[in-house]
């Protein structure tokens, strides 16, 4: 049991650490309002950030990278 408490330790400081790189605006039915993920997606691209569009996901959903301002 001693043997695998610092593996344990760093496998669980590892995980701590992990953040989302992508956030996803969902665009399948489960969205009430289409209108909310195409204009944050404006948002993004009009205040210079990238945006991906994921044609063939989830109904045509939209990506981004994780930032701390959306």
């Amino acid at each position: 049991m001693k043997r695998f408490l610092p593996l344990f330790v760093l496998l669980f400081l590892g995980l701590y650490s992990v953040q989302a790189s992508y956030i996803l605006l969902p665009m399948d039915e489960r969205q009430q309002n289409h209108l909310k993920a195409y204009g944050i997606t404006y948002w993004i691209l009009e205040s210079g950030g990238k945006a991906d569009w994921l044609l063939n996901y989830r109904g045509g959903s939209f990506a981004t990278k994780y930032a701390k301002s959306i």
